[in-house]
C-alpha cells in the first residue's frame, strides 16, 4: 500500500491530469509516447512494440496515453511583469509590438492604442528632429505611462531616462 501511495503521488507530481485509478502501465505508455515523439516526431504501433507495449495494452490504453501525454507536454506559460529597466528600455526603443507592462497592467484596446501614438510620435521624432516633435513625443509618452498602475516617481524615471535618450535638437 505504501509503494501505491508513493507511485500515486510521484505520478501526480508528472501527471498532474492523471487520476489516481489510471492504470501504472497507461501512465508508462504515456511517458514513452513522449519520449518517442521527441526522438522522432510522431508515434507509430512499432515503436510502441519495440517499446514493450503487448498490443492488447496498445488497444486498451492507447488513447487515454496519447491524452496524458498531450497535457504533460503542454505548459502554459506567463510572461514576467516588465521591470523599471524593461520599461526604460521598452520605451526607448518604441517598438509597436512591444509596450511597457508592468504587473498590474492588463493589455487593453485603449493602452495598446496609446502606446501605438506614442511609437508614430517616437518615430516622427527620429525622422525630423526638431524640438516641437520632441516634445509631443515626450507628452504622448507622459499620457501612456498615466495610464498604467505606476508610482510616479517610475514614471518621471522612465520619462527621464527616455528624454536624455532622444536626439538632442538644436534651434
Amino acid at each position: 500500500m505504501l509503494d501505491k501511495v508513493q507511485r500515486s503521488s510521484q505520478t501526480l507530481r508528472e501527471f498532474p491530469e492523471a487520476r489516481f485509478d489510471t492504470h501504472p502501465r497507461c501512465l508508462e505508455m504515456s511517458e514513452a509516447m513522449r519520449d518517442l515523439f521527441a526522438v522522432g516526431g510522431g508515434v507509430r504501433l512499432e515503436d510502441l512494440i519495440g517499446a514493450g507495449f503487448t498490443s492488447a495494452e496498445i488497444i486498451e490504453f492507447q488513447d487515454s496515453a496519447a491524452r496524458l501525454a498531450l497535457l504533460a507536454s503542454t505548459k502554459q506559460i506567463t510572461i514576467r511583469p516588465d521591470l523599471l529597466a524593461d520599461m526604460i528600455e521598452k520605451a526607448r526603443h518604441a517598438a509597436p509590438n512591444r509596450p511597457p507592462l508592468p504587473g498590474d497592467a492588463q493589455p487593453t484596446q485603449s493602452l495598446i492604442l496609446a502606446w501605438g501614438q506614442y511609437c508614430a510620435a517616437h518615430g516622427a521624432l527620429l525622422l525630423d528632429p526638431w524640438s516641437g516633435q520632441r516634445e509631443r513625443c515626450i507628452s504622448v509618452l507622459s499620457g501612456y505611462l498615466d495610464r498604467l498602475p505606476i508610482f510616479p516617481a517610475i514614471r518621471s524615471s522612465v520619462i527621464n531616462a527616455v528624454e536624455a535618450a532622444m536626439p538632442q535638437v538644436h534651434q
